[in-house]
């Protein structure tokens, strides 16, 4: 353990605030009974007592009385408050507060048989049920203000501690976040990596003259893949040349294909996760165009404003063919876990199926 000079300090500025606090009580109730003592109020004013009581009398008869005082009171904020008060045992502790309380005049009346009217004062007065009531009111007023600090010191530890849990907490569920989003990354890119492929490969095939071109627009897309899909966010005009792209490749493959892309509003200034529209339109190819051997169509339309994008895309299906609840496979599960991770509370997918038709539409808060 290293030891500091705030370490040190910080020990020894509460023990000189304790020791202040207790040399304050002494004094303020020796003045007092020294004046209890020597005036008695009447209805003509304050007169003197005929007997007459010395300060330095009243302050040993308050030093006599202060060691039981400390006593009882860390009776009560060391014992009572945390095995107690501070598990929530309130009626117990309230029970033991009052006995102790009542209790204390007891203690105060031994020290004054046995020291204060043996060694101290001149003069013994007959014990009385004033007595006893301010002998147990000093006490409640040295005991106060400590169990008050304890009580504030406990709250305040305790606020500390719980609010370590929430940020413990918190921090483990971002790590969790953050793995999940890796994984659904680096299953997103071999995802559209392969089925790229597949396109070229049906294209060398058929020994397309585009076939060199297709490959540089291939590579230009593998460097955004690479280099800014790194990021969480990138700029809606980045992914956007990334879907034209894209959509071009397509058109080669899927030449009787008619494909509109329209886009709208802002989207110059606006950023999006990576990715994640694209996987919308893969899926649109890869269950639309692919599977149709006759016209196909696919309609795609974005529009980003005031923070907000609107997009939607749309395409006939093979007739006669059912289309699974699974259709889109890894990717649109993946676009939803990842919807859910990074727009939590605002988007609104739908994805809607009939007999001739597939479309999504997604509206998205940025």
């Amino acid at each position: 353990m290293e030891f500091t000079k705030e370490a040190v300090k910080k020990p020894r500025g509460r023990l000189y605030l304790y020791l202040a606090y207790w040399g304050l009580y002494l004094l303020f109730f020796s003045i007092q009974r020294f004046y209890a003592r020597s005036f008695l109020l009447t209805a003509t004013g304050l007169i003197e007592a005929e007997v007459q009581n010395s300060f330095l009398n009243s302050f040993l008869t308050n030093l006599a009385y202060l060691p039981g005082v400390v006593l009882v009171t860390h009776f009560v904020t060391d014992f009572l408050l945390p095995r107690y008060y501070f598990r929530n045992r309130f009626y117990h502790f309230a029970i033991l507060l009052v006995s102790t309380i009542l209790a204390y005049p007891l203690l105060a009346y031994l020290v004054r048989a046995g020291i204060v009217e043996a060694y101290i004062s001149h003069h013994p007065e007959s014990y009385s049920f004033y007595n006893y009531f301010a002998s147990m009111l000093i006490f409640v007023f040295g005991l106060a203000p400590l169990a008050w600090f304890k009580i504030a010191s406990h709250l305040k530890e305790d606020f500390i501690y719980h609010q370590k849990l929430d940020n413990d907490r918190l921090n483990a569920m971002l790590k969790l976040k953050e793995s999940e989003l890796k994984l659904l990354r680096s299953q997103l890119h071999p995802h559209f990596l392969f089925n790229t492929l597949n396109n070229l490969y049906s294209l060398a095939l058929e020994k397309s003259d585009k076939t060199p071109d297709l490959i540089i627009r291939l590579g230009d897309m593998l460097s955004y893949i690479i280099y800014d899909c790194n990021s969480d966010k990138v700029l809606l005009s980045k992914e956007i040349d990334f879907l034209n792209s894209f959509i071009e490749l397509q058109k080669v493959r899927f030449s009787s294909s008619e494909i509109q892309l329209e886009i709208t509003g802002d989207v110059d200034n606006q950023k999006i996760a990576p990715m994640l529209l694209h996987t919308f339109i893969d899926n649109s190819f890869k269950h639309g165009a692919a599977r149709i051997s006759g016209d196909s169509w696919i309609n795609i339309s974005i529009d980003a404003n005031n923070g907000f994008i609107d997009f939607k895309v749309e395409n006939n299906t093979p007739a006669g063919q059912e289309m699974s609840e699974e259709t889109g496979g890894i990717g649109i599960e993946n676009a939803k876990k990842r919807l859910q991770l990074i727009y939590k509370d605002r988007y609104d997918l739908k994805i809607h199926r009939s007999e001739s038709t597939y479309s999504v539409s997604l509206k998205l808060q940025l």
